[in-house]
């Protein structure tokens, strides 16, 4: 399950599709040899032994759910170095920063900037494709919170949390906009990516639309905004069609943090002689008049942030 607190932004969160890395199971102070906590590796068994589905009957199962939880704690740690969030060990309820906490039981926590914050909650379960979420204004953090302590709020509909396993506060000079952008950007990969990783455990070799295709973050958008499908449907294709019609007017379209797409004009290309890559043989290539083509070119930090994603093992 996941918790986030933290003012809706006004712009898209860029959804990044990745496959699943080697698992390295590193040493962990508050955890067993494999790199899993006490704590976590009861509830897993609990999981297991509790479950009906399919994947809760192999005899590999247990061994299975740690490698995922091992796997989603990987991308959290990831997510939070990305954002340049700090990991500390305990806060006070009246700290302004916005932080973000994971617990024992695999719950999320994200406290936005300020006393009095956004709410939002949101529930991933194995069989799920869409997180359930809730959402509330003016909530608090209650009293001291550390780590292996519950975190607890008011004027929540969840009143708290399990233990926290892990606490990653924003810098403190950071604006509130920037600290709510940056939460919210963690909590839309995050969510998206759990999903994804859930229904490749439960369904493997599965060769379907993954968590990242149109219907997917129709549902996923509709669920965490309180609107209707169709309302979401509608509003990404009329979105669709503005960003074309601005491109195909000659305009520079930014498609915000992701990049922007514009027009530029190819000159005549002669005919000539090329080769067929896969045969070799020698191939007449048509002459073409010059023509618009369009273009589209990422932003700087969109290739800051991939090229700081860790590069897959080869098989």
């Amino acid at each position: 399950m996941i918790v986030l607190l933290g003012n809706k932004a006004n712009r898209f969160s860029c959804f990044v599709n990745f496959r699943i890395y080697l698992v390295v199971r590193m040493e962990d102070p508050m955890g067993t040899e494999n790199g899993i906590p006490e704590e976590v590796a009861a509830h897993l068994k609990e999981l297991v032994s509790s479950s009906r589905e399919d994947w809760a009957k192999s005899d590999d199962a247990l061994s299975r759910l740690e490698v995922l939880w091992l796997e989603k704690n990987r991308l959290f740690e990831e997510q939070i170095g990305l954002l340049g969030m700090n990991f500390i060990n305990s806060v006070e309820a009246d700290d302004a920063r916005g932080m973000i906490i994971s617990t024992f039981s695999g719950s999320l926590v994200a406290l936005g900037p300020g006393s009095t914050r956004k709410f939002e909650y949101a529930s991933i379960k194995i069989r799920s494709d869409v997180p359930d979420i809730i959402k509330a204004d003016e909530v608090k953090l209650e009293g001291h919170l550390e780590i292996g302590a519950k975190a607890a709020f008011s004027g929540s509909p969840v009143k708290h949390t399990s233990a926290v396993y892990r606490i990653a506060a924003l810098p403190g000079d950071l604006g509130v906009e920037e600290q709510e952008l940056r939460i919210r950007e963690a909590m839309v990969f995050l969510t998206n990516s759990f999903v994804h990783l859930n229904r490749h455990f439960t369904q493997p070799g599965y060769k379907g639309p993954g968590g990242f295709d149109k219907k997917s973050m129709i549902r996923y958008l509709a669920d965490s905004n309180g609107l209707t499908q169709k309302v979401v449907r509608n509003l990404l294709d009329d979105y669709a069609v503005l960003l074309e019609s601005g491109m195909l007017m000659g305009n520079t379209v930014s498609l915000g943090q992701l990049g922007r797409i514009s027009m530029n004009l190819k000159p005549v290309r002669k005919a000539r002689i090329g080769r067929n890559p896969a045969t070799g043989e020698e191939v007449m290539i048509p002459a073409k008049e010059s023509h618009m083509s369009p273009v589209f070119k990422y932003s700087s930090r969109a290739k800051e942030r991939a090229g700081n994603l860790p590069v897959p093992a080869e098989d």
